[in-house]
């Protein structure tokens, strides 16, 4: 180890040790502990726990919050641990937009504050000013969180009010709102258009637009480039039918639709889509009956494993699909809070607190 450089020992070992290694590691020495509060190692620290399989599944209950890991040959799989809330809310009353290397970003609900938090390090921070920026209604608002050219973290905030749509982005090292322009002429700043929650891939922040209760023809998807803060517009996969819904999820660093054909009470098929040159192509297609347990498909995220694809539902259930082999199973089923609330995130060293 003395014959080792000292960036190989940080950059090369001690970033690719899980987080609560790392925070033993500052005890080592002043140097090490000046080390890794820097930016430099923060960041090489959050790119290998994105490589990492052990993704966590932060949920909320009416009194409590827990955390449960997805890795299901783990024991935290089963057993849970609770997590402490540094800032007052009730659990209930949270709810979760976005994750990106280790930090949520929450809308506490009784007062409207967006608040950037890491669960494991505690640290938090309010986004809301005296301007009337950092406020935001679940139900009309979305939002996405990603990482610029400048390796800043930002939040994009699309804030709609009075039949009005303004766009802000928050920018954590500067530590203030900024406004940009959306796509002229188009009405998705009428209450009458549902946005998705934001799906980060490839440089894009991408969202499915609907228009009231879902038929083909009012449907359309949205795209956020992180670098050039500009929006653009794609096709909705080719389907149509008077009850369509989309959920959009990151494979593997390519973005995929899950497209639900038929209501909640009789769906016909649900396909899986790839976006590919901005055209969408079909991967294949699931029939009705393997998708009869599932009520509602609020969330999915990828699993680290070559191939194979996590969704989990608003009701607990955990579905594995095998992408190769074109395979749907249930490998387990997790019971939660019949209303819950929850985020997927990897667990990380990064603050919100530059």
């Amino acid at each position: 180890m003395s014959c080792l450089p000292f960036l190989v020992v940080m950059l090369d070992i001690i970033a690719r040790l899980p987080p609560k290694n790392v925070a033993q590691c500052k005890l080592v020495c002043k140097e090490w502990l000046d080390f890794i509060l820097d930016r430099k190692f923060v960041r090489a620290h959050c790119h290998y726990m994105r490589a990492s399989a052990d993704q966590k599944l932060l949920m909320v209950g009416w009194k409590t919050i827990e955390v449960h890991s997805l890795n299901y040959k783990s024991p935290g799989f089963i057993v849970p641990r609770g997590v402490a809330r540094p800032f007052y809310a009730h659990p209930s009353r949270m709810f979760f937009l976005a994750s990106l290397d280790g930090m949520l970003c929450v809308c506490l609900q009784n007062t409207c504050e967006l608040v950037v938090w890491n669960p494991l390090t505690t640290k938090f921070k309010k986004l809301a000013n005296s301007n009337s920026q950092g406020f935001y209604k679940v139900d009309r608002d979305a939002l996405g969180f990603f990482v610029d050219s400048s390796d800043d973290y930002n939040i994009l905030h699309i804030k709609r009010r009075r039949g009005t749509m303004t766009v802000y982005i928050y920018s954590m090292e500067l530590n203030s709102w900024s406004t940009v322009r959306f796509l002229k002429h188009r009405p998705y700043h009428h209450y009458t258009y549902l946005w998705s929650p934001a799906t980060l891939c490839g440089g894009g922040l991408y969202f499915v637009v609907t228009q009231c209760r879902g038929r083909s023809d009012g449907l359309s998807v949205i795209r956020f480039d992180v670098n050039s803060k500009s929006f653009s517009e794609l096709c909705f996969p080719n389907v149509y039918d008077d009850e369509v819904s989309g959920s959009l999820v990151n494979i593997n660093e390519e973005l995929h639709m899950y497209v639900c054909i038929g209501n909640y009470d009789y769906r016909r098929e649900i396909v899986l889509w790839r976006l590919k040159n901005k055209s969408w192509m079909k991967v294949f297609a699931y029939p009705d009956k393997l998708w009869m347990p599932l009520s509602t498909m609020c969330s999915f995220t990828y699993y680290n494993l070559p191939g194979t694809c996590l969704v989990i539902t608003n009701f607990g259930q955990v579905i594995e699909i095998d992408l190769q082999r074109d395979h749907l199973g249930y490998f387990c089923r997790m019971f939660f809070y019949r209303q819950m609330h929850g985020a997927v995130y990897t667990e990380t060293i990064a603050s919100p607190n530059y």
